[in-house]
This record gives C-alpha cells, structure tokens and sequence, in this order.
C-alpha cells in the first residue's frame, strides 16, 4: 500500500509539472481537485485528525478541499490557458542553457540539478569540456510525463548515449527518432513528413511510449 502511495504521489507530482508547464492534457480540475485532496489529507494526518473528519480555519474538511482546489486551479489553470494555446506542433531542435530552462519551465535550480539524468537529460555544451546544456525537446508536451521511465531504462548510459538515443532514426519507427514518437511530432528542421511518419506519430500516447520502451530496452541489450 505504501508503495502504490509513493507511486501515486509520483504521478501526481509529473502530472501537475505538466499542468504548470501548459502541457497536461487530462482533465485539469480533476486532477487539481485530487492534489487538494491530498494536500488536505496531509495536513489532517499532521494535525492528528482522521482524512475527511474535523475543521480545518473554521472549514469543515469538505469546504476546506474545495476552497483549495479552487485557490490551486486560479493560480495554475488560468496561467497554463495561455501556454496550451501557444503549444508548438513540431519539437525544437535547440539546446537550452540551464538558465533557459529555469526561466521556461519555473522549476528550481535544486530541482534541475537533481533531476539530471533522472527526469531530463542534458549534455555538454558544444565546444566545451564540461557544463550542461539541455535539448529543448523533452520539455515539450507531455514528454516530461514518459521520460522519467525512459531515462530509468538507460540509467547505465552516458549523458551523449542517451541523447544519440532519441534523436538517432530508427528504421522501426518509418525513420523518425524517439523523441519524436515520443511527443508524437516531428522536429522543426525535419523538411517532410511521410504518410507513414504521420500515421506513427498519430499513434494513441501508450501505444508511441511502448514503441520506445521496448527500443530502449533493446539499446540496453546491445550495450550491454
């Protein structure tokens, strides 16, 4: 039970990510009304109070969660209306230096650094030695949502193996690279999109994530 908990509060937590970012494409207050509930929860647990029993400011439990859900969907809903009608239909093809990330995304720079390689991926900027420089791509849409089991995948390769990886062709795929199953569109230099390419990156989400599952996983065999 505490595991499945954890689970749940992980996709909890990518899921409001992409909301923040304008790229969750579930039913936002459903998902809003899910976080209050829990949040309420915790502060419950903390006040040693059933879930669900007790005020909490002169609230009952019930008006306290609606109150929240309400406050959070003001604050990130209204915002991400904005972003989702500015939703690109191609991934860029740039490298965005950690200060472009945090300004495009709002995470932390705690958060960046420790979701390297766990979350996101990032390289060494060309013509250096060291630094990080992180491929715009995964940010998009609803990437950030899948990636995190991908990179979990590829743990054992290097930072340039992981992004030869999805941005490498692959014959299984009509010739279109991972990343772009993955976000189902294509890269904005990529000059024509075949009927084929368009038919794959119009695949139901579970059905592009398992293709690239299973290529990862065969990447992992053949290192290895």
């Amino acid at each position: 039970m505490e595991l499945a908990t954890k689970r749940n509060h992980a996709g909890e937590k990518a899921d409001l990510r992409a909301l923040v970012n304008g790229q969750y494409k579930g039913d936002e207050h459903a998902l809003i009304e899910r976080i209050a509930a829990d949040l309420l929860a915790g502060v419950s647990a903390r006040a040693g109070e059933k879930p669900g029993a007790g005020k909490i400011v002169g609230l009952s439990s019930k008006a306290a969660c609606r109150e929240i859900a309400s406050r959070l969907a003001e604050w990130l809903i209204r915002e991400t209306d904005r972003a989702v009608d500015a939703r690109p239909s191609c991934l860029p093809a740039a490298r965005w230096s950690p200060e472009e990330v945090l300004e495009r995304t709002g995470m932390s720079k705690s958060t960046l650094y420790r979701g390297d390689h766990a979350q996101f991926y990032s390289v060494v900027p060309p013509g250096k030695k060291n630094g990080r420089a992180y491929p715009a791509w995964q940010f998009i849409a609803d990437v950030p949502s899948h990636l995190p089991h991908l990179l979990e995948i590829l743990r054992s390769n290097s930072r340039m193996q992981v992004n030869t990886f999805f941005l490498s062709e692959q014959e299984s795929l009509d010739d279109l690279s991972p990343a772009e199953v993955l976000a189902g569109m294509p890269f904005e230099d990529r000059q024509i999109v075949a009927s084929a390419q368009q038919r794959m990156l119009a695949l139901p989400v579970r059905a592009r994530v398992n293709k690239v599952n299973a290529l990862a996983r065969m990447e992992v065999a053949d290192l290895g």
